[in-house]
């Protein structure tokens, strides 16, 4: 264990850091578990080689998430919808969800109401059955999500699977968050689902935390570097190429193909959503590639 690991401080530790204190131990059943702590989502073994079960949990917290201005109906929209967006980073269909909200003891019901609203309309919207959940008082408003899926027929895409030579892409804009964006947008199930049934996407993970933070995981968990093309990378009308690397809260997917499905993921592509190549995973090597500018968002290290 390092010095930073051992160390009291949140901001010397980091999120990642953080994590490896918390789970380093963890140990899982090979038989029961394809993946655990380290993706988008865990990865159970369903019935048969071909189904897989997605599980993920995910939290939105008043001040961090969002903040006390923020209409009710989308606090609860985002909540699922943030969970929904790494089941589409798995290539996953959703099936059921519980809701934990935790909330002060004067707080508005008419307010809950209206964000459990917005939680049942993405509910609806897409086909997640609503199945239980739990109360408790807390020092200010949250809401955490767990959200099971499934892969049946196919394998769900991993952000281990990145390959030298594979090329890389995102889905539509980046830099969006500062436009209420966080609150209203719409996780991409359908690309998602189609990327991983089709066999063409190498690796696959939501934008969550910006291209500053994020396209080092899937580095890492690949086990390659990538040689990002900065001039490529698309961004949100008004939004400087910072905001798109480290703002966060694009959620968006980036994923990369093997050079030999690239000819077919473009003209097979399906959607309105544009694609866009902004990379190349290379063999790692020390000084191979500069890293994006600055690291994106984390929870406990200031920016």
């Amino acid at each position: 264990m390092t010095r930073a690991q051992t160390s009291n401080s949140l901001a010397a530790l980091g999120e990642k850091g953080l994590l490896k204190v918390l789970t380093g131990a963890w140990k899982t059943n090979p038989a029961q578990v394809l993946t655990g702590v380290g993706d988008d989502c865990a990865v159970l073994r369903g019935e048969g080689k071909s189904h897989f079960l997605i599980f993920k949990t995910d939290a939105v917290v008043e001040g961090i998430h969002f903040t006390a201005k923020a209409a009710p109906e989308l606090i609860g929209r985002k909540a699922l919808a943030r969970a929904l967006s790494d089941l589409a980073a798995m290539g996953a269909s959703p099936l059921a969800a519980v809701i934990t909200i935790g909330l002060p003891a004067n707080e508005s019901v008419k307010r809950l109401r209206a964000i459990y609203r917005g939680i049942e309309k993405l509910a609806k919207q897409f086909r997640v059955n609503l199945v239980g959940g739990e109360t408790t008082r807390a020092a200010q408003l949250f809401l955490n999500v767990a959200l099971l899926g499934e892969c049946r027929g196919y394998h769900p895409r991993l952000r281990s699977g990145a390959r030298p030579g594979d090329l890389l892409f995102v889905t539509g804009r980046l830099g969006n968050t500062q436009k209420r964006h966080h609150l209203v947008f719409e996780p991409r199930m359908a690309e998602g689902q189609w990327l991983a049934k089709q066999g063409l996407a190498s690796s696959l993970m939501d934008l969550s935390d910006g291209l500053g933070a994020d396209l080092p995981r899937l580095a890492e968990a690949s086990r390659v570097q990538f040689e990002l093309n900065e001039k490529a990378i698309p961004r949100a009308r008004g939004a400087s190429l910072a905001a798109a690397l480290n703002d966060g809260e694009d959620y968006e997917l980036l994923f990369t193909v093997p050079v030999s499905h690239v000819k077919t993921l473009k003209k097979k592509w399906p959607f309105a959503l544009p694609l866009h190549c902004i990379g190349v995973a290379r063999l790692p090597q020390k000084g191979n590639s500069r890293p994006p500018i600055s690291h994106g968002f984390d929870h406990f290290q200031q920016r």
